[in-house]
């Protein structure tokens, strides 16, 4: 059985047809744990995340449990439309369980992402952090709290002398206006140094009128965070998992 969902009936052709148009396409932009290609059709290039194929477990869960990543992110993308590339299909196929599942958007033509400013050497960082800073209120303000808000998920493009942001992997959201406990804790998975963070938690601050506690908390949760994956990766070595 396919289930889909389509924004347009002019993307049914690419949707029946997926799994060749994303066979063919040799332009992969990701391939690790779920494999990202572009695809073009009727002349406009998209992106097509293909998921992993669950386990027994998550497939059963998926299927009569819980909706699957797909269908999330689809669903999330429609609601958060102004933040993330357009959505315009998602496809899920079953047998009798959820094996294969995905989501095609428009492509976003980014210039980078979040690891430019903060792992490389950017002439402009500064100017980005404040900027990702407002954008990431903006995201909070309008009930939107990104559960991945990591550098990769984070695309930048720059226009005139702004930065147009957007978000990906959107598939783990919470819509809610956040405490400020959950927005410093937020920003944590940016796994960006100490200074770099700082300067993005003041520019926060001062948009939303927090206070120091606020810097504070951002800076606690960053470093929790850090702490936590590097105890995790400790285990793995000891056990010999990596």
């Amino acid at each position: 059985m396919i289930n889909q969902q389509l924004i347009s009936k002019s993307y049914k052709p690419l949707a029946e047809e997926i799994e060749k148009y994303f066979s063919e396409s040799s332009i992969v932009l990701q391939n690790d744990r779920n494999t990202i290609k572009e695809v073009t059709f009727n002349n406009k290039i998209l992106v097509v995340k293909s998921y992993k194929v669950p386990n027994f477990v998550n497939s059963f869960i998926y299927t009569y449990l819980k909706k699957s990543k797909a269908w999330r992110a689809y669903e999330y993308g429609l609601k958060i439309s102004k933040f993330t590339p357009k959505v315009v299909a998602r496809i899920e196929y079953f047998q009798p369980l959820l094996t294969k599942s995905y989501l095609i958007c428009e492509k976003f033509e980014a210039d980078f992402n979040m690891q430019a400013p903060l792992f490389k050497s950017h002439p402009e960082k500064d100017i980005i952090f404040e900027q990702f800073a407002k954008f990431v209120f903006e995201l909070h303000q309008n009930k939107i709290l990104h559960k991945d808000l990591s550098p990769g998920n984070i695309l930048i493009k720059k226009s005139n002398k702004k930065y147009k942001f957007q978000t990906i992997d959107i598939n783990r959201m919470i819509f809610k206006i956040p405490s400020s406990k959950e927005r410093a804790e937020n920003f944590s998975k940016l796994w960006a140094d100490s200074e770099d963070l700082l300067k993005i938690l003041k520019a926060y601050a001062k948009v939303a009128n927090f206070d120091n506690e606020f810097i504070d908390l951002g800076l606690f949760y960053n470093q929790r965070n850090k702490d936590r994956k590097n105890r995790k990766l400790k285990i793995k070595k000891a056990l010999g998992l990596c």
